[in-house]
């Protein structure tokens, strides 16, 4: 159904104001018995007057409507351009973010940045590292939430390892919630073991609940020492660099 134009709009808003005041005069001299010419005159401005006001502010919503389907009208090509690419751009940014389990190839497992691999890839890198180091790990189906990430068997404790892999940005860290949920898992799996990996720290009640139920924590400084000079060592000796 089509909207009443602005022009219609203010008439019937003049007719809503003025009609009534003029009625009202009208009934205040009949009532009264006042004939008065110069009363007469006087209302019918005032109410003129009063129903142009009002309808002065009926907004023009086609107007505005018009406003907002071009809100780039007028402006250079190339600033069109460049807004489109900054959407563009955006679009790709949140893309990347919310594909954070991605899975690439072994090669931009081993040469890209830290900082740059998803969760799911610093898990494979660590897959790789345990199966290099002859650990004979495997995966398990439970995801990104689940408690345990792999299982590898250490053959100087002649036991299997359970072990959950957490890649986090700087400043995130383990806490005493998932200490206690992998210790719980642990036993879901048959482990007697455990061991925790991330690429950020610990908190210290984290590092005590830990100790208390022997997990064994690795940080950022085993994954400096151990897990990024092995990558490298891949690097040259595959001859990715």
């Amino acid at each position: 159904m089509a909207k009443p134009s602005r022009k219609k709009r203010k008439e019937a808003i003049y007719t809503l104001v003025s009609g009534p005041i003029l009625i009202i005069g009208l009934w205040v001299m009949i009532h009264f018995n006042f004939a008065n010419i110069y009363f007469l005159i006087g209302l019918i401005l005032f109410a003129v007057f009063m129903g142009e006001l009002v309808s002065s502010f009926v907004p023009d919503m086609r107007r505005k409507e018009n406003k907002n389907k071009n809100r780039y009208t007028g402006l250079p090509e190339e600033s069109k351009k460049k807004r489109t690419l900054t959407k563009s751009n955006q679009k790709k940014s949140v893309g990347l973010s919310s594909n954070s389990n991605i899975l690439r190839s072994e090669k931009e497992i081993l040469t890209l940045p830290l900082e740059e691999i998803s969760w799911k890839e610093f898990e494979e890198l660590c897959f790789l590292y345990y199966k290099a180091k002859g650990y004979r790990p495997r995966r398990t189906s439970e995801g990104a939430d689940g408690g345990v990430d792999l299982i590898i068997f250490n053959r100087h404790h002649n036991a299997e390892i359970a072990i959950q892999i957490k890649h986090y940005k700087k400043g995130k860290q383990i806490d005493v919630k998932l200490i206690r949920e992998l210790d719980s898992a642990k036993k879901n799996h048959g482990c007697a073991l455990a061991e925790m990996i991330t690429s950020s720290r610990y908190t210290n009640p984290a590092l005590v609940e830990a100790d208390k139920r022997k997990i064994i924590c690795h940080g950022e400084g085993w994954v400096n020492r151990k897990l990024l000079p092995w990558r490298e060592q891949q690097v040259n000796k595959k001859g990715l660099a």
